[in-house]
């Protein structure tokens, strides 16, 4: 664009000052540029004397002139509002370029929210100069001004702003009953969040305005849980089969910024109705990537969840994080195929194999943060999380408090929803343990079926110390060959470490690294025995990982009240 002519530029420079004084306060060009202008000209009556004297190009000229201020002439807030009060002619590809000089300011917004009101004054008289058949090229972007009024943090300030695109005048200008209709039930669905704005307002932008969106958002409001029931998941399928954006929908609120101040507490957070219904969006939206078979999509929903894993402030997930997260993780079980992890949950059928197996690489990064390979325990703050190996055979995460007692179920209610992520990955993690112990349960019944005989040091090294095959060998009956004859017992450990066998009377016997040992077999032992060792066994509640002591029928060693869940649970 060539500059301004010289006088041109001196003629303006001279009415603003005649209309601010040469040396205005700070806020004066603010108070009455946003309050008063345009709708009082004789705030600027010297701008307006010049404007009016001027011929429609360069009025043309030096709109262009204010917006991209080329010659340090964007701060001239006289002229702007004196522009906006006279016809320019403005052609319909100046009115769209003005537009795209004033909509970067809605993202940026160096000066405030004033400036954002200000330079949207004079490109929206430009689009009111048009034609009714011209302003469908202009639909977009006016679009995008009124949503990023509504949703800036600080329109809430500005309400008697005079440069401010009201709803009903963004419904004249675009001039369709959808836009209109989509405008007037914005504020049911997405309600204004306030001081710190509506995030998935913000997120989705111009796409509220597609048709069906709407429609699709009110559907996922309405989530009851973290694992939401039959009926609510066909209605999305069924939006998502309908509406052809609806993956861009679904990746926006995925991606949505969910930060908040510092210095916001939980509480307050917790009251605003906004906060509460993003995290429902979220949590509708997670489900709705998993349903669509998308696996661009399903890619998504792991960061979303791991972004709200802990705040900066206090341990675990917030309250307001923890739908999101526990929806997110239970829709990629369930389209991983494997919805409960031994328990039985519902899985979405009908995906294709390359969703199912995105899924399960969404989870395996869940598992790789919390749980590296190896590892079997993970800290939550005053508790413990492990992998353990129970003496029957079946693999659990265990969950015991800073003092090694075992977390009541009650308290595992909220620690399931507080560390979701953390939890999900040992449970995760489960599938290969009980693999291990399979095979480990497997050795041990060829140690049994073959009469195989261990060393003292064998048995220690090889079993009884064996992170996955100790727990297992400690619940089996093993025998020593003594000085004194053949010693059968339980493994237990002894002081100093040392590996011990007792009887059912009580009696010890150290095992020592020559001794000889192997499995008691019931089929070498007399009809007493056996029925002794069912007895030592049933009273103590012990269950064994290999069919060793025979059980009586009818008996059962675990106690009563022992809730220990299945295996792989």
């Amino acid at each position: 664009m060539p500059p301004l002519p010289a006088a041109l530029r001196r003629a303006a420079a001279r009415a603003r000052r005649r209309d601010l004084g040469q040396h205005p306060r700070p806020d004066e060009e603010i108070r009455r540029g946003i309050v008063l202008a345009p709708a009082d000209p004789s705030q600027w009556s010297h701008s307006h004397r010049l404007v009016d004297s001027l011929e429609p190009r360069d009025r043309r000229r030096l709109g262009l002139a204010l917006l991209s201020s080329p010659h340090d002439t964007r701060g001239d807030i006289c002229m702007e509002a004196a522009l906006t009060r006279h016809p320019c002619g403005w052609s319909p590809e100046e009115a769209e370029k003005l537009l795209a000089l004033a909509l970067p300011e809605i993202d940026h917004m160096p000066y405030g929210f004033h400036r954002v009101c200000r330079c949207l004054g004079l490109p929206l008289a430009a689009v009111r100069e048009q034609e009714p058949s011209e302003r469908a090229r202009f639909r977009p972007r006016l679009r995008a001004i009124v949503l990023g009024a509504r949703d800036h943090p600080h329109s809430g300030r500005f309400a008697q702003c005079r440069w401010h695109l009201s709803v009903e005048e963004a419904a004249d200008l675009l001039d369709l009953p959808h836009d209109r209709e989509v405008l007037e039930r914005l504020p049911r669905v997405l309600p204004d969040g306030g001081a710190y704005g509506n995030r998935a307002s913000t997120a989705l932008g111009t796409l509220v305005f597609e048709p069906g969106v709407l429609d699709l958002l009110a559907v996922l409001l309405t989530i009851d849980g973290f694992r939401p029931a039959q009926s609510w998941l066909g209605q999305v399928r069924e939006r998502l089969e309908m509406l052809p954006v609806a993956p861009e929908v679904v990746r926006a609120l995925l991606r949505m910024d969910t930060s908040y101040p510092d210095h916001l507490t939980e509480a307050a957070l917790s009251k605003q109705a906004p906060v509460l219904d993003q995290a429902k969006l979220m949590a509708g939206a997670a489900w709705a990537a998993c349903l669509s078979g998308d696996p661009a999509l399903i890619e998504l929903v792991a960061p979303q969840a791991l972004a709200r894993s802990r705040d900066r402030r206090l341990p675990g997930v917030q309250e307001r994080d923890v739908l999101p997260v526990r929806a997110g993780v239970t829709a990629l079980s369930a389209a991983a195929g494997m919805p409960g992890l031994g328990r039985h949950r519902r899985a979405l059928s009908g995906l294709p194999p390359e969703a199912a197996t995105e899924a399960r690489a969404a989870l395996d990064s869940i598992a790789d943060r919390f749980v590296p390979e190896g590892a079997r325990e993970v800290s939550l703050y005053f508790h413990t999380a492990h992998l353990a190996v129970r003496p029957d055979g079946s693999v659990g995460v265990e969950v015991r408090t800073g003092r090694g007692q075992a977390v009541t179920p009650y308290g595992m209610r909220h620690l399931n929803g507080m560390y979701v992520l953390e939890l999900t990955a040992l449970r995760l993690r489960l599938p290969r343990l009980a693999a291990q112990a399979d095979r480990e349960c497997g050795a041990l019944a060829e140690l049994l079926a073959t009469d195989t005989a261990l060393t003292g040091e064998q048995l220690g090294i090889r079993w009884l110390d064996h992170d996955v095959a100790g727990p297992l060998a400690q619940a089996l009956v093993w025998e020593a060959d003594t000085a004194d004859g053949t010693f059968t017992g339980l493994p237990v450990r002894g002081l100093g470490g040392r590996w011990l066998l007792r009887d059912i009377r009580g009696r010890t016997h150290e095992v020592t690294a020559t001794d000889t040992v192997r499995l008691w077999n019931p089929v070498h032992a007399d009809r007493a025995g056996t029925r002794a060792w069912q007895t030592h066994l049933e009273l103590g509640g012990l269950g064994q990982p290999i069919p060793q002591v025979p059980v009586r029928r009818g008996a059962s060693r675990r106690p009563v009240g022992d809730s220990r869940p299945p295996r792989s649970s």
